[in-house]
């Protein structure tokens, strides 16, 4: 890994999922965090100490936000299709290795996580207001059953 005299900028990122090269341009991508459950145990008759013992990893959702472009792309349809399946048929999730890589000024990658076996579980689009001149910016969430930095 890099060592970096600056901090690095936020704003440019690329998003890509394993199957295609389309739909990358985000503007947003949040839920990049995990953490570790624990499970409290109490002692005897000590009312003041409490011992936490690990469990598992827990992953935040990761989200991507966008201006509203098209429900013709893949991606948009993949999502469709996982979201109406209603998750009564687990043969109906077909999961995806999603990429989100953060680049430097000349688009080279300097870190890039790896979302293994994300599908999406919403998909939203912001409030029409006729008092503002806004973009509609519609959001993917996606569950993943692990992340790592590579």
């Amino acid at each position: 890994m890099n060592d970096f005299i600056e901090p690095i900028l936020g704003f440019r990122f690329i998003v890509t999922f394993d199957t295609s090269n389309e739909d990358t341009d985000w503007q947003s991508v949040k839920g990049i965090s995990k953490s570790l459950d624990t499970t409290v145990i109490h002692s005897g008759g000590d009312g003041q100490s409490a011992y936490y013992l690990p469990n598992h990893t827990v992953y935040e959702d990761l989200v991507l936000e966008r201006g509203l472009i098209s429900k013709n792309g893949d991606l948009y349809k993949w999502c469709q299709e996982m979201i109406d399946s209603g998750g009564g048929c687990i043969t109906k999730i077909v999961p995806k290795t999603l990429k989100v890589a953060l680049m430097d000024a000349s688009y080279e990658s300097l870190y890039t996580w790896q979302f293994n076996n994300a599908y999406p579980v919403k998909m939203g689009i912001s409030e029409f207001n006729a008092e503002k001149d806004a973009v509609v910016i519609e959001s993917m969430t996606f569950k993943f059953s692990s992340f790592d930095l590579q």
